[in-house]
């Protein structure tokens, strides 16, 4: 990629925040709950579900797990009170920050992430939250991608024009899909549940694909 430096909008899960551990717990708490409600299950089975549903592009791998299991709909109530995700668990991907700060120096940056409340704090327990001019959350924002009002929010935050944008993240329907039909250019990471999605359209095509975020400078020099 050449020319003026743009504008680099990351999503947070599974891009700079690995989601793993966290997710392993939550597993655990749900295989607990299916089994006091009669439904044997374990957190392998729900993780490779779980890869299963993203790769259909459901909204939540972990509820299209639950679907896939064939639990009745007061089931899936308790597992969902029950089996909670729980922000400590994560972590940043190895040498996020050290990227971060390498990328700031001649980028501006930006957040555009569907994520539920406090999502600056977490950044900065992070220790990321200053590498970032704008940040634009969907449970603050009161919408979320794919919606394109997120992306246009940031955008308008930035001052950035379409051409100035580029958007990055791991779900195609979410973060390449409405990134491009507002004329940004993409970069997917292919990591985590969404990892095995394949594009359907033009639209969830990325411009380019890495496979870690570590990649990320590479293709962007």
């Amino acid at each position: 990629m050449t020319g003026a430096k743009p504008w680099l909008f990351f999503d947070l899960g599974w891009t700079l925040v690995d989601e793993s551990a966290a997710q392993r717990v939550r597993f655990a708490q749900a295989v607990a709950v299916l089994a006091r409600n009669g439904v044997q299950s374990s957190v392998e089975e729900l993780w490779a579900l779980s890869h299963d549903a993203a790769a259909e592009f459901a909204e939540s791998p972990f509820a299209g797990a639950l679907a896939r299991l064939g639990v009745d709909a007061d089931v899936l109530q308790r597992v969902r009170t029950g089996a909670i995700y729980d922000h400590t668990h994560e972590r940043l991907y190895p040498g996020v920050d050290a990227l971060l700060a390498r990328l700031g120096e001649s980028y501006p940056l930006g957040v555009i992430a569907n994520q539920s409340r406090g999502t600056e704090q977490r950044l900065r327990e992070h220790g990321i939250r200053e590498r970032f001019a704008v940040v634009a959350a969907s449970a603050e924002l009161g919408f979320s991608k794919p919606d394109p009002r997120i992306f246009e929010h940031a955008a308008r935050c930035a001052g950035c024009t379409p051409d100035a944008a580029i958007m990055i993240g791991d779900r195609l329907e979410n973060d390449i899909a409405p990134a491009r039909r507002l004329g940004w250019r993409t970069v997917r990471v292919v990591q985590g549940f969404s990892s095995a999605q394949r594009p359907r359209s033009p639209d969830e095509t990325p411009n380019v694909a890495i496979a870690s975020i570590a990649e990320l400078a590479d293709v962007l020099d």
